[in-house]
C-alpha cells in the first residue's frame, strides 16, 4: 500500500510535470513569435496598435521566463529550491502578471477608439502617446511589486516570523491583498468590460442602420413590379433581413465574448481567492487549490498571442517565419484586403453589411491599415 502510494505519488509528480512545461514552453513560443513577427516585419511596426500588442507579448514572455519555471519546479519537487530569491521571484510574479492585464485593458481601450472615434484616432493616437500608456502601464506593475515587497509591506505579520529559505509562501496582509488586486485586475476589467459592451453596442447600431437601409432599398426597387408583387415580397424580405442582422450581431457578440471570457476564466478565480484568504482563518482554502487557480491566470498568458496577434497581417507574418505560406495562406490567412473596407469605415461611408461586421471585427483585432 505504501509502495503503491509512493508509484502514484511519482507518477503525478511527472505528469503535473509534463503539463506545466508544455504550458511554458507554448507561452513562450506563442509570445516569441509574436515579437519575431514584429521585429521582422516593418509594415506591423508601422502601426501603433501593435505596440500595445508588443507590451503585452513581452509581459507574457516575462512570465513565462520569470515566473513560471520556478513554481514548476516548486511543485514537482515539492520544495522551495531557490532560497532568498522568493521575495525576488514574488515580485517578478505581481509585476508581470500585473503589466499583462494592465496590457489588455489599453488594447481594449486602445481598440474602442478606433472604433468609436477613428479620425480623433488617427490623429492623437500617436507613437509618443502610445509609449505614455505603456510606460504607465509597466511604471504601475513595478510600483505595486517590487516596492511592497522588498520593503515587506505586503506580507501579513505572523508570516514574517514564519518566513523560511525552504519555502516561497507569500500570505498577503489584508490592505496589500485588496489594493493590489483593485489596482491588477478589479479596475481593469471593469474597464474592458465598459469598453467592448460599447464596442458591441456600436457594431449593433451599425449592423441595423445598414439592415434598415438595404431594407427600404429592396422596397423601393420592388415599387415598379406591381403593389401586389411588392406585398408578397415584403414579409419574406423582412424576416431575412432580421435574421442577417441577428446572425451578424450574434458574430460580433462572440467574438467579444470569446476575448472577455477568457481573460475573466482564467483570472477571476484567484483574484476572488486573493481578496478573501487574508480574512479567514488557515486552512480556508486549500494550497492545491490556490496553486491550481494561480496557473490558471499564468495560463492566460499562454492564450493572448491567439486571441490578441492572430489577425490576418500577423498570421501571414507567422506563416513567413514558420516557413508554410502555402499550407497556412490557405488554411489560416484570410484572402481578403479589407483596406479599401476600412477606409470606407473611417470616412463614415455605408457598407454591405457583411464587410461591415467584418471591419469591425478587424478594427477590434487591429488589422487596420
Amino acid at each position: 500500500s505504501t509502495l503503491n502510494s509512493a508509484v502514484f505519488h511519482c507518477g503525478l509528480h511527472v505528469l503535473v510535470g509534463c503539463v506545466l512545461f508544455l504550458l511554458i514552453v507554448s507561452t513562450l513560443l506563442g509570445n516569441t513569435l509574436v515579437c519575431a513577427a514584429v521585429i521582422k516585419f516593418r509594415h506591423l511596426r508601422s502601426k501603433v496598435t501593435n505596440f500595445f500588442v508588443i507590451s503585452l507579448a513581452v509581459s507574457d514572455l516575462f512570465v513565462a521566463v520569470l515566473v513560471m519555471p520556478w513554481e514548476a519546479i516548486t511543485e514537482v519537487t515539492d520544495a522551495w529550491l531557490f532560497g532568498r530569491f522568493c521575495d525576488v521571484w514574488i515580485a517578478f510574479d505581481i509585476m508581470c502578471s500585473t503589466a499583462s492585464i494592465l496590457n489588455l485593458c489599453i488594447i481594449s481601450m486602445d481598440r474602442y477608439w478606433a472604433i468609436a472615434s477613428p479620425f480623433k484616432y488617427e490623429q492623437k493616437m500617436t507613437h509618443r502617446v502610445a509609449f505614455v500608456m505603456i510606460g504607465v502601464a509597466w511604471t504601475l506593475s513595478i510600483l505595486i511589486s517590487f516596492i511592497p515587497v522588498q520593503l515587506n509591506w505586503h506580507r501579513a505579520g505572523e508570516e514574517e516570523d514564519e518566513a523560511t529559505d525552504e519555502s516561497c509562501v507569500a500570505s498577503l496582509n489584508k490592505t496589500y491583498a485588496i489594493s493590489s488586486s483593485f489596482i491588477s485586475f478589479y479596475i481593469p476589467v471593469v474597464i474592458m468590460i465598459a469598453t467592448y459592451t460599447r464596442i458591441y453596442r456600436i457594431a449593433q447600431t451599425q449592423i441595423r442602420r445598414i439592415t434598415s437601409l438595404e431594407r427600404a432599398a429592396e422596397q423601393a426597387q420592388n415599387q415598379g413590379h406591381g403593389v401586389n408583387r411588392n406585398q408578397q415580397q415584403h414579409r419574406p424580405n423582412d424576416e431575412a433581413s432580421l435574421k442577417s442582422s441577428f446572425k451578424k450581431e450574434t458574430k460580433v457578440l462572440k467574438t467579444l465574448s470569446i476575448i472577455m471570457g477568457v481573460f475573466v476564466f482564467c483570472w477571476l478565480p484567484f483574484f476572488v481567492l486573493n481578496c478573501t484568504v487574508p480574512f479567514c482563518d488557515p486552512p480556508c482554502v486549500s494550497d492545491t487549490t490556490f496553486t491550481v487557480f494561480v496557473w490558471f491566470g499564468w495560463a492566460n498568458s499562454s492564450l493572448n498571442p491567439v486571441i490578441y496577434a492572430f489577425n490576418a497581417d500577423f498570421r501571414r507574418a507567422f506563416a513567413t517565419i514558420l516557413g508554410c505560406n502555402r499550407i497556412c495562406s490557405n488554411n489560416a490567412v484570410e484572402a481578403v484586403n479589407f483596406s479599401n473596407d476600412l477606409v470606407s469605415y473611417h470616412h463614415g461611408h455605408d457598407l454591405p453589411q457583411g464587410d461591415c461586421v467584418q471591419v469591425l471585427l478587424n478594427l477590434l483585432f487591429a488589422t487596420q491599415n
